[in-house]
């Protein structure tokens, strides 16, 4: 039984490291810059349940009178979660878990984003995106282990449940999480290889803010866009939104802080137009990789463009 796998050593299979960290895999094996990460894999997860007994104790709850009451479900929810962040990890799990994080930290340096990467999500059908929870700028072993912790709860969250029951399953879902070293980026965004409101695809559509992409998906800014043409590799639009403020990542404390711009700061662009040429080309090959469209986020740092996660484009 694998607990954990480190994401560069091999291509993950999706059952073992769940979407975001297979396609990570698959992306680092097929030669794009993925930040170091290791994945407590799915068969952690479910030691985790057998070994308390709470696989048993959630099918009793989910198969009770009240999974099936809609004015339950959120208790329902409530209660299966709250067990789980009352279980201990094994004492194994716990051990391989913080034994990769010391490597992890070693090597890259303490921060460390906790993601989770449930079987059943980013799929060629399903993207499923910000349903689960992650978690970022983390230090230290206990504070892995307690995000850990809380993706594996999230699981179970009233939308997760019902997104589930809604939309049905390809098999038995799980939890795996994906550990990844921090990426201090001066500039990050999505990038996607077909046009989100038009469907067109020939083009790429970027938007980019300043520091991490928190600030753009939680919509908290206007940020750049760009329209870049696939064939010739071209940028045909170009939007400079008001970048009012951006979220950053310091070291001394964990988690993120929100940094406001002065108005030069604001309206200055995130990306250079060879920047926001690299970043196309960057998600045009990933495209080309998979043979569907993509969305991709991605960030520089220190010149250098990282590839944070793709997955397919499920709505066009």
């Amino acid at each position: 039984m694998a607990l954990v796998e480190w994401l560069h050593h091999s291509r993950l299979p999706r059952e073992l490291a769940g979407g975001k960290a297979a396609a990570l895999s698959d992306l680092h094996a097929a030669g794009f810059l993925v930040p170091d990460s290791f994945v407590v894999t799915a068969d952690a997860y479910r030691l985790l349940l057998a070994s308390s007994g709470l696989d048993v104790r959630i099918e009793e709850l989910l198969s009770s009178d009240a999974a099936l009451n809609r004015e339950s479900a959120r208790d329902l929810a409530a209660t299966i979660s709250s067990l789980i962040l009352q279980t201990s990890f094994p004492a194994e799990l716990a051990y391989q878990i913080g034994s990769a994080y010391e490597v992890l930290a070693t090597t890259m340096g303490s921060s460390s984003a906790v993601r989770s990467s449930a079987t059943d999500e980013d799929g060629a059908t399903r993207s499923m995106a910000g349903l689960y929870e992650s978690y970022v700028n983390l230090r230290g072993t206990a504070a892995v282990l307690d995000a850990v912790s809380r993706c594996y709860a999230s699981f179970w969250s009233e939308r997760a449940i019902a997104h589930r029951a809604s939309r049905g399953s390809d098999g038995p879902a799980a939890m795996a999480v994906v550990v990844m070293s921090m990426v201090s980026c001066e500039t990050s965004g999505v990038a996607f290889t077909a046009h989100p409101l038009t469907g067109d695809r020939d083009v790429v559509v970027i938007n980019a803010g300043w520091g991490l992409g928190d600030a753009i998906v939680s919509g908290a800014i206007t940020p750049d866009s760009f329209v870049v043409r696939k064939e010739p590799l071209s940028i045909a639009e170009r939007e400079i939104g008001e970048k009012r403020a951006g979220v950053y990542f310091g070291t001394e404390a964990p988690g993120t802080f929100e940094r406001e711009h002065d108005h030069e700061r604001a309206v200055a662009p995130s990306l250079t137009d060879e920047q926001a040429l690299e970043v196309a080309r960057t998600a045009v090959a990933i495209e080309a990789h998979y043979g569907a469209p993509q969305d991709v986020e991605w960030g520089i740092a220190h010149g250098r463009l990282y590839v944070l996660q793709s997955r397919p484009i499920t709505t066009l």
